[in-house]
């Protein structure tokens, strides 16, 4: 699997987002999981049992392997947003994997910002008819699309996807993340799976920052 770093200009990520100072009284997730976790290794040790080697623990070990070269137990958690799911495997280190579902209502509002934001910045259109203000009305949706390009389009539609649905489950969770979040998917591969007004999904990993301590 390939992993995009953050600051790959293919996918071009803006962490500023992630970077907000969390009230101390918000419950932090790796708390939390890691609680349930010491207690999942107990009865684990208390009843010998191995933890299986299948094609879902290698996916995770190499979401995890800059950081630690053992298959490491996690724990799962998944958190509710209005139109989005976010499904939360932790381990020992302060690695998160995170797996997002996004509901088609959320991919047609970001499409349709991005698309509106693209529009109003190539004002006036070439070739068509300009009224007050240097812009022209009245284009067809395909045409304006197809002038912009589809492609270019789709991508800053992915990122912002991408950006904002984050940006929403660290600020609830309270989480203190660093700049090193990574997309596991390569590009070709989030934009085959995108389409506005379709649910899409997509698996990154953020690191919480070594030097600070669990907020309680």
């Amino acid at each position: 699997m390939e992993v995009i770093q953050v600051g790959n200009p293919l996918v071009g990520l803006n962490l500023e987002p992630l970077q907000r100072s969390v009230p101390r009284q918000k419950t932090n997730l790796l708390a939390r999981v890691l609680q349930a976790q010491r207690r999942c290794v107990a009865l684990r040790m208390k009843n010998n049992v191995q933890l299986a080697s299948t094609s879902s623990s290698r996916k995770v070990c190499i979401a995890f392997c800059s950081f630690s070269t053992e298959v490491e137990t996690l724990t799962k958690s998944t958190t509710k947003f209005k139109d989005f799911e976010v499904l939360v495997e932790v381990g020992q280190s302060k690695q998160i994997n995170i797996k997002v579902y996004v509901s088609g209502a959320r991919t047609q509002e970001n499409f349709d910002e991005v698309f509106t934001k693209l529009v109003d910045a190539a004002q006036p259109i070439p070739g068509f008819r300009r009224v007050k203000g240097g812009k022209t009305p009245g284009i067809p949706k395909d045409v304006l699309l197809q002038i912009i390009g589809p492609s270019k389009v789709n991508k800053e539609a992915i990122m912002k996807v991408i950006n904002s649905t984050i940006a929403e489950y660290v600020e609830k969770e309270g989480l203190d993340v660093s700049h090193d979040l990574r997309v596991l998917q390569n590009y070709e591969e989030l934009e085959a799976a995108f389409m506005p007004g379709k649910e899409f999904s997509f698996e990154v990993t953020i690191k919480l920052n070594e030097n600070r301590n669990i907020r309680k």
